[in-house]
């Protein structure tokens, strides 16, 4: 049975992964050399992409177990990591380390988000 969330949770799980971006942003920019405002830029596009993402994967509509979400946040931030890795090498001078951190940081807020919001939906 899909989860099937109603509209008041999906935009309450999109403002906490919001919330969870803007985390992964500073502790990125807490541990590399680039400051909190360049990070930003890289945030406030991941947000975008991510609501996208979150849209067209149906995460919060068709996904029937804790294994669904995962894979596709899995897939959702990979997709969402090589087109911003694109994008970094045609516009924004944001070294590729930092970006690849602040994606690893991202999944697992994402993951952990996922798991205890989830947790009771999918709990045997």
């Amino acid at each position: 049975m899909p989860v099937n969330l109603p509209a008041k949770q999906i935009y309450k799980l999109n403002f906490i992964s919001s919330i969870l971006f803007f985390l992964a942003s500073a502790v990125t920019s807490l541990v590399t050399a680039v400051k909190f405002q360049t990070m930003l830029v890289l945030t406030l596009i991941v947000i975008i992409y991510w609501i996208l993402a979150v849209t067209v994967t149906g995460l919060y509509k068709t996904s029937r177990n804790m294994k669904q979400i995962h894979l596709k946040t899995l897939i959702s931030i990979v997709v969402i990591t090589i087109v911003f890795a694109i994008q970094q090498l045609m516009f924004i001078k944001i070294p590729f380390s930092v970006s690849s951190s602040f994606f690893t940081l991202s999944f697992i807020f994402l993951t952990l988000l996922h798991t205890v919001y989830f947790q009771s939906k999918f709990h045997d």
